[in-house]
């Protein structure tokens, strides 16, 4: 669901944590790690979402918020990403 990122390339980027949340991963375990805020853009694509901070040996991801975010979507077939009509 969210975008997760080394915390140190959000400090370096100016990017402060604003809460701590509680997460469920993929095995059923849970894990505390702080939350922020970033503007994410890829070519023409533009959007602000939640980023979570990533802590030593967490995968490095771009959520599904932040790319509906940037209004794009995953064709898991073909691997591309393709942009995704914007309903208001």
């Amino acid at each position: 669901m969210y975008s997760v990122v080394p915390a140190p390339v959000l400090r370096k980027l100016g990017i402060r944590p604003i809460k701590r949340e509680t997460f469920r991963l993929a095995n059923g375990t849970t894990v505390v790690r702080r939350k922020g805020g970033a503007l994410f853009k890829l070519r023409e694509y533009v959007g602000f979402a939640d980023v979570i901070f990533g802590e030593k040996g967490d995968a490095v991801l771009l959520g599904a918020l932040s790319l509906e975010a940037l209004g794009l979507s995953l064709d898991p077939i073909r691997r591309e990403l393709k942009p995704m009509r914007l309903v208001l």
